[in-house]
């Protein structure tokens, strides 16, 4: 979602109630889109397909850390863009949970991520639940 007058947002606050069937409406609206990009698209009379929740932090950008509660860690708020970084996610995890178990104040001194294939470096208080937001985003996955 990148335009916010067509795709108004919809939340929940009981994943577990919400309809698990598609829509018309947006069934519709997705399929529409898929066939002006690709006009050999066959297009179903009938609205079928997968219906799904996710989570998304305020600002867009993941939650990787550690909680309040002592022991507990967290990946959550990729709204579903992060799938492909699954692998790395659980790496910069493991360090983290590592570092803070062994006594690192993650919260006053962030735990940095050595990425295992380009080598750099990274501040895994970007990802922080005490982070300072991004007010300059756009509040699409594309920031």
């Amino acid at each position: 979602m990148t335009d916010k007058r067509h795709d108004p947002m919809q939340w929940t606050g009981d994943p577990d109630a919400v309809d698990m069937n598609p829509t018309a409406a947006v069934f519709a609206a997705q399929v529409t889109r898929a066939a002006r990009r690709l006009p050999d698209l066959a297009v179903p009379n009938r609205a079928r397909g997968v219906v799904g929740v996710y989570d998304v932090a305020d600002d867009r950008t993941p939650i990787y850390d550690r909680t309040e509660l002592e022991g507990f860690y967290l990946a959550m708020g990729t709204s579903g863009n992060q799938f492909k970084n699954a692998p790395v996610v659980g790496q910069l995890m493991t360090e983290l949970i590592t570092q803070v178990e062994n006594g690192v104040d993650h919260d006053a001194s962030p735990v940095r991520f050595r990425a295992p294939r380009t080598g750099l470096e990274i501040d895994l208080g970007a990802f922080s639940r005490k982070r300072s937001r991004n007010t300059a985003n756009s509040g699409a996955v594309m920031g």
